[in-house]
């Protein structure tokens, strides 16, 4: 194991940790977590559009997708959070709650996609 890049992800995992905390403090969720929402569905699309520019070939450093891709965009995205937001919803009106999934999985899907989309156009 390459310790360099277990301190690339590491660096990377830091960061977005911090990024997804400040989206969460900054974006209100008194009813619905909409920073859990927002950091979900932006991670998503960040990580389709990565997997689609290397998809067209282009030429991407190991050590950025580890940086970016393993450590940034995974610390930054939450299924943990997703969960138990999704539990305490159901606690209170499972109609939100199945709003919150349906969105949060249906858009992070579809973000993904159309990042992907995205990428691999702008650069094939």
């Amino acid at each position: 194991m390459d310790g360099r890049l277990v301190i690339l992800v590491g660096l990377g995992g830091a960061i977005g940790s911090i990024l997804r905390y400040l989206v969460t403090e900054i974006i209100p969720s008194e009813q619905m977590p909409y920073g859990t929402i927002t950091v979900n569905l932006l991670g998503s699309m960040l990580l389709g559009l990565m997997f689609g520019v290397i998809a067209a070939d282009a030429i991407i450093n190991q050590d950025y997708v580890l940086l970016f891709g393993t450590g940034l965009l995974g610390a930054f995205t939450t299924m943990s959070a997703f969960a138990m937001d999704t539990i305490n919803l159901t606690e209170n009106d499972f109609s939100i709650s199945l709003f919150y999934v349906a969105i949060t999985i249906i858009g992070s899907l579809g973000l993904a996609w159309l990042g992907y989309k995205i990428g691999f156009s702008l650069f094939s």
